[in-house]
């Protein structure tokens, strides 16, 4: 075996540009470079005939050894890495030379932008997929140095024993990943074979369209084999259809139906899509307001014909009469859409609508409904790479320090196909129609997705996750960034479906006889099952519902109106799945919070760093996170966390009382707590507000519960981002009845703001903060909620209007309270509206 000190590392000069202790690497370079060119065969023969004999006992820790052949590469000759595709001497070296290997141990990419573009541009086809995720301040820095500023850096981390056993499933054999990060950005390639011939890796036609034979027929296998072997993805409730379908004559014509008028249910494809902003077909009822003329007998009596119907619908037509369905649902054509009556009950059906479709055809990449799927299918991203490393070592430990040790046998021949894990990001994460509010409990209540994406199809059911490239199902975690790619992850949701509509046959397979239940149903299954204790079910449930919260408030809404109504599927499949104490019609559901779960719930957060801002109109109660417009979190809990107030009542009002997961118009909250009442100056921080000895802590509290006041942060809902200043939203003019019925929309109040440096500057401000502890964890923190009263008499910056009800205007973060320390804070009942 010759070696080549070129092969050592991808590219010493590189090594030299980039100042990351380079000169203890260039001097590791040196000494092993001229060890091992003399006397490298000599040194490691001992070494590595002990290494082969620990592989042929225990498969080196479990990874698969290969055949035992000799490379052109091993005879000195330096060839490419790749067969299939070209690579650029730093992504070729990535598989050449030392091994260096493990999470942590970044090495230096390209040393500037443009020498990674240079790259992209002359083929490399690593390159090419990591250029355009370079954020555009990045880009602009050109020829750059970018060691000091934003460096890339690639890792490599190859899985072994235990850790290689855990990531093998279905078809594919998982030998690890590489993460090549251009900043805060990350391109994630997983190093797969194939475990069995039905499992294949396909590099797929750039030019392939959604009609073409190959494409319909994966499509066609994963609607098999799902319907055939995946118990737990379930049947649909026979009996039920929509109010109305969309019947497909044949590829040129449709037609709209009422399915109350037809003799049998019909199995159907429910349709998800983004509207847009261009003009189509939808179902409309006569108007004498708007002078609108109604089209809904005209559709009831005479085909449409396809070719006039926007790309996305024709897509969706063409599809699933290629699947074998004749009915599918579309929204703008089966709802009435100016009909306010027709939409609320419609709206309200979402769960059924969609958990008893057959299939949930999904036209993701389209932002538009004129615009079509597989815009960008191009090879760089569709076309795994045919991988034969070259290693002659491995560097073991941290590189700085790390010893050289020789090749075990199994890595020394090994074959794999490099394929983009980011493409999940790319197709679906970040897809169009991911970003829609409304498609959260669409995609989370039907049991099976294909779906239509920029680059391929993609299929989701509560068995596997899988692709065009890998149509046996992707490992588990395939993407880090991405935690729906991991198995545990999507089953928790699927279970939501699957639980709340079933028949009979599928209640069995749930609760019944485990040997009636298949082993991958049992390992995946993630929500309680009977046998286990309430307290566990409901931390699951809590976890699973905070999750999904926070999913949905990363979506966009076209109308604010729509926040609790596009929600309501989800919390009907919800409270089904959780039984009597969760039950709609028991006043459980509170707008976006569930009243088991008090007080805890009541702990959201704003996300930091993203503007919020009020919504104009009443929505939701203060304490709820519909109430306003941001991405929300909830800030993590200590297990032993204990509620440091008690919840002794709450009341929603609806819009309309047989909705009970839509629209509100009102909703009061009854605390018992401890309420300290706190007054400008707060000193401003780069995350919120804190608490100092300057601020005015309730005058007449014990000192020693000021003291331990002292130092809270809080942190406000209402931020500016342009401006950087924070605010205090609130309704003013709220009547007098709303301390009894909490009712707020359609009464008058007006929606005010104040900034809180303003607020700093009134002398006697109207508008009073007080700090109410929710949870403590003791010795640790305490949790609580930032409220905000508006005063409207004389009672004095001592006091508080003890008429007045209180507004959620933020939460605090401070050290934790002791029972004896909470006990000198005074306790009141509050109403929180």
């Amino acid at each position: 075996m010759s070696w080549q000190p070129n092969r050592l590392l991808p590219d010493i000069p590189l090594v030299k540009e980039y100042d990351m202790k380079a000169g203890l690497l260039y001097s590791l370079w040196k000494h092993v470079a001229c060890c091992l060119s003399r006397d490298y065969q000599e040194a490691d023969q001992e070494t590595n005939h002990k290494v082969d004999q620990k592989v042929s006992q225990n498969a080196h820790d479990g990874l698969p050894a290969a055949p035992d052949h000799h490379s052109k590469a091993e005879a000195g000759t330096e060839l490419p890495v790749s067969s299939s595709t070209t690579l650029c001497h730093v992504c070729n070296g990535i598989f050449t030379g030392l091994l260096v290997t493990g999470e942590g141990r970044n090495m230096p990419h390209h040393p500037s932008v443009a020498a990674l573009k240079r790259a992209a541009e002359e083929g490399c086809s690593i390159c090419k997929m990591i250029a355009p995720k370079i954020p555009p301040r990045t880009v602009a820095l050109g020829d750059s140095d970018l060691s000091k500023t934003d460096p890339i850096f690639w890792s490599l981390n190859l899985y072994g024993g235990e850790d290689y056993n855990d990531q093998q499933n279905g078809g594919y054999i998982d030998y690890g990943a590489i993460v090549i990060t251009p900043n805060e950005y990350a391109c994630c390639f997983r190093l797969l074979g194939t475990r069995y011939s039905n499992a294949p890796i396909v590099p797929l036609r750039p030019d392939a369209t959604l009609t073409d034979h190959a494409v319909l027929e994966t499509a066609r296998s994963w609607l098999q084999n799902c319907r055939q072997t995946h118990a737990l993805c379930g049947s649909v409730n026979p009996t039920f259809n929509p109010t109305r379908l969309i019947y497909i004559h044949d590829a040129s014509s449709v037609q709209l139906i009422e399915t109350k008028k037809e003799t049998e249910t019909h199995p159907y494809v429910a349709f998800s899509h983004c509207w847009g902003t261009s003009k189509h077909l939808t179902l409309l009822q006569d108007d004498p307001d708007t002078q609108t003329k109604g089209n809904i007998e005209q559709l009831l009596l005479s085909p449409i014909q396809v070719e006039t119907l926007p790309t996305s619908y024709r897509e969706g037509i063409s599809v699933s009469l290629a699947l074998g369905f004749r009915h599918i649902w579309i929204d703008s054509l089966c709802i009435i859409q100016n009909s306010r009556e027709d939409w609320a009950r419609e709206a309200a059906m979402m769960k059924d609508v969609y958990a008893n479709g057959s299939l949930n055809l999904c036209a993701s990449a389209a932002a538009d409904s004129s615009e079509a799927s597989f815009q960008h299918r191009t090879s760089s991203v569709i076309a795994p790479l045919d991988i034969e490393p070259r290693w002659t070592g491995i560097l073991d430990g941290e590189y700085q320090k790390g010893k050289i040790r020789p090749l075990p046998s199994y890595l020394r021949h090994v074959k794999f196909k490099l394929v983009n894990a980011s493409m999940y990001q790319t197709d679906m994460r970040d897809a169009p129609l991911n970003l829609r509010a409304w498609v959260v409990q669409e995609r989370y209540l039907s049991k099976r997705h294909l779906y239509m994406t920029c680059n391929q199809l993609w299929w989701e059911c509560h068995d596997i996750l899988a692709c065009e490239v890998l149509p046996a199902g992707v490992p588990n975690c395939f993407d880090y960034w991405s935690p729906e790619t991991d198995e545990d992850e999507r089953t928790r949701f699927f279970t939501l479906s699957t639980r709340s509509h079933h028949t009979a046959r599928d209640k069995t397979l749930l609760e019944g006889d485990p040997a009636d239940q298949t082993e991958h149903a049992k390992e995946t299954l993630s929500l309680p099952t009977q046998q286990q204790d309430r307290q566990s079910n409901q931390e699951v449930m809590y976890a699973l519902w905070e999750t999904l919260v926070e999913r949905y408030t990363r979506c966009k809404i076209t109308y604010p109106s729509d926040k609790l109504p596009a929600l309501s599927g989800l919390a009907q499949a919800f409270s089904i799945a959780q039984g009597s104490e969760f039950a709609l019609d028991a006043n459980s559901y509170l707008a976006g919070l569930w009243r088991p779960f008090l007080p805890r719930a009541l702990c959201w957060a704003v996300t930091e760093d993203y503007q919020t801002y009020p919504c104009d109109q009443y929505r939701a109660p203060s304490w709820s996170w519909t109430s306003g417009e941001g991405m929300i979190n909830f800030p993590e809990l200590d297990p032993e966390a204990e509620a440091a107030c008690r919840v002794l009542d709450v009341n929603m009002a609806y819009e309309d009382e047989r909705y009970k997961a839509g629209a509100v118009k009102g909703g009061i909250l009854h605390l018992r707590c401890h309420v300290v009442e706190v007054l400008p100056p707060f000193d401003p921080d780069p995350e919120g507000f804190v608490l100092t000895t300057a601020t005015l802590i309730s005058p007449h509290l014990e000192a020693r519960a000021a003291e331990a006041v002292k130092g809270a942060e809080l942190f406000w809902d209402l931020y500016d981002r342009q401006s950087g200043r924070f605010a205090i939203g609130y309704f003013d003019q709220l009547p007098h009845a709303v301390r009894s019925d909490g009712i707020v929309k359609g009464t008058g109040a007006v929606r005010k703001e104040v900034w809180l440096d303003a607020l700093m500057e009134e002398e006697e401000p109207r508008v009073r903060v007080s700090l109410v502890p929710v949870m403590v964890t003791p010795g640790k923190e305490t949790l609580g909620l930032v409220l905000c009263q508006v005063v409207n008499n004389d009672a004095g910056l001592e006091g508080l209007d003890g008429e007045a009800v209180f507004q959620r205007v933020g939460y605090f973060l401070g050290r934790s309270l002791e029972k004896e320390v909470l006990d000198l804070i005074p306790e009141r009942t509050i109403a929180i509206v």
